[in-house]
């Protein structure tokens, strides 16, 4: 491509100097758009012109522009060539010499199309990629009938810009403030493309062998060296520090940050775990990278500067002030069969001794299984049970008739009692959304210790709720003292309390740099493939769930829970 571009600066040049009339260029414009433009985006381009009278768009400048916007990974992380069938063509008759003095008019009308149709393709790829995310919904709705899976994800993938600012910013010259204001999610891209920028560098990995023997701080190994090498490239090895086969500290606390940047346990020692993710190959990691930077599609052009978010495959809880963070914990997501939906609403208010109505799905699922194990399961659990507004008490065989879901409605509502065994914890930070999901606390705070978080139902539990609740105090139109707070608690009474609106995103993003800490996460819920699976050039319309995964449904079940 930058070879076609430099051709052609030179050639545009000469041809300009020829005696060509801007209105045989124009005329041929006309032809060339009706006649032989078969772009996907001929619509827009035939538009452009129009607005420019049929002249020509591009000169010298532009071009230039033009060829430095496209090798910008900013704009085209995936090095996309854009460069139609014309532009290949007339660069094979230039470059032989094959332009007739009658034909200067063409040759030009022709390079200047596809250099328009090349930019329009351009912005479509940085307010979209080439992700078809209409097949990405499509296969998530799909795997509810192959894998009882409800996986919900509210995509909504940027529109182009206005025809008349694609016009403006080709005429004024101004092609990378345009691109740069299109962006989505501008700041974490910038992130994402440092971070590709670094690994495109690298020279490929050298596999390391997997021993059975572990190697820790103090010891002295053949392995060590060929460690440290490779943990140099990555840059948890200082660049300074010496290859030798001394496990040394420097090694050890470079081993701790690359297993802390992949969520294994930091402590030091090199096992076969350690070992299978430093071989993951460099050309996975760039893949897993420009994924990520394709996701960034889904987001605003600027995140609100102050929000809370969970990002789902680090399991982790974050809240922004003016755009620094100023918190973060430990979160509890759906299980890989459950999968917590990836959208955004506004937190709007908080309840203090919350009770918990298990919803219908939960009560089919569980709850009719759990009561024909233990009869006493409600009681135990300060469970109540309604019918209309009236209390009754029910058995498993009332309940067996509804486990089918073709029955619709439950005519019972299973109300969990305000206390610290409530599944929801003492307090509950509400968005209402039409996924009936929530952020809570939980009377379970022995699961925060695992290192994939996949326990609930949809809810996202987090560590530290009194924390969060303490910054939203902070948000409310009436002031609550400490002591009023801890009153409440104490009178075991659900009690609301609203505030100003705080948006909240629930994310996807298995690149993530916090801090200095570049981490590389699990596709815990295979999104990551799926959309894979839907760009260009390894489009597959039918989408499977991975045979293996790092977590089974057996184990991330949490019987009876939000």
């Amino acid at each position: 491509m930058r070879g076609i571009f430099l051709f052609l600066f030179t050639i545009f040049s000469t041809l300009h100097s020829a005696n060509v009339s801007e209105t045989q260029i124009s005329d041929q414009i006309r032809v060339d758009l009706q006649d032989r433009l078969s772009s996907n985006e001929k619509s827009i381009v035939v538009r452009l012109y129009k607005l420019n009278g049929y002249r020509a768009l591009w000169n010298d400048s532009r071009l230039h522009q033009l060829s430095t916007v496209m090798k910008n990974p900013l704009f085209n992380y995936k090095n996309r060539k854009f460069d139609t069938k014309s532009i290949k063509e007339i660069y094979y008759l230039l470059d032989n010499s094959h332009i007739e003095a009658s034909k200067y008019a063409k040759a030009i009308s022709r390079a200047d199309i596809a250099m328009t149709d090349s930019f329009v393709r351009l912005v479509k790829f940085v307010v979209k990629s080439d992700v078809n995310w209409d097949l990405v919904l499509k296969k998530l709705t799909s795997l509810k009938a192959s894998d009882d899976i409800k996986a919900n994800w509210e995509i909504s993938p940027h529109k182009i810009p206005p025809l008349h600012e694609i016009y403006s910013a080709i005429k004024d010259g101004r092609l990378y403030d345009f691109l740069d204001s299109l962006l989505p999610m501008k700041k974490r891209a910038k992130r994402l493309v440092k971070i590709l920028k670094k690994y495109k560098k690298l020279p490929p990995f050298v596999k390391l062998k997997y021993y059975r023997k572990k190697l820790r701080l103090g010891m002295r190994d053949a392995r060590v060296s060929k460690i440290k090498r490779r943990l140099r490239l990555s840059g948890e090895y200082p660049a300074d520090a010496p290859v030798d086969n001394n496990f040394d500290y420097a090694l050890d606390r470079a081993v701790r940050i690359f297993q802390k940047e992949h969520l294994l346990k930091a402590n030091g020692v090199v096992d076969v775990n350690t070992i299978h993710y430093m071989n993951t190959p460099r050309y996975e990691i760039i893949k897993k990278i420009v994924l990520n930077l394709d996701k960034t599609k889904l987001y605003p052009k600027q995140m609100p500067t102050t929000r809370a978010e969970v990002n789902i495959p680090d399991f982790t809880f974050r809240y922004f002030e003016d755009d620094e963070l100023a918190l973060k914990m430990r979160a509890i997501v759906g299980r890989i069969d459950r999968p917590t939906p990836i959208f955004r609403h506004d937190i709007s208010y908080f309840v203090l001794n919350p009770t918990w109505t298990i919803p219908d799905n939960l009560v089919r699922r569980d709850l009719i299984h759990v009561l024909q194990e233990n009869p006493e399961y409600l009681s135990e659990h300060d469970i109540k049970v309604y019918k209309a507004n009236r209390e009754v008490e029910i058995s498993a065989d009332d309940l067996l008739p509804y486990l089918d879901e073709k029955k619709g409605y439950i005519p019972y509502r299973f109300v969990q009692q305000p206390s610290n065994q409530n599944a929801l914890g003492l307090v509950k930070f509400m968005f209402p959304n039409r996924y009936a999901v929530y952020l809570h606390d939980t009377d379970n705070r022995s699961l925060f210790k695992y290192r994939y978080r996949v326990f609930s139902s949809g809810c996202m539990r987090i560590s530290e709720p009194f924390e969060f609740m303490d910054l939203l105090l902070k948000r409310t139109k009436k002031l609550y003292t400490k002591e009023d707070i801890e009153k409440i608690f104490d009178s075991g009474k659900t009690t609301t309390i609203k505030v100003e609106p705080l948006p909240f995103f629930v994310n996807y993003f298995t690149v993530v740099k916090d801090g200095s800490f570049e981490y590389f996460l699990y596709d815990i819920y295979a999104y990551d493939k799926l959309i894979y699976e839907s760009s260009e050039g390894h489009i597959k319309e039918e989408f499977e769930l991975p045979k293996k995964r790092l977590v089974s449904v057996k184990k991330t079940t949490d019987r009876l829970s939000n």
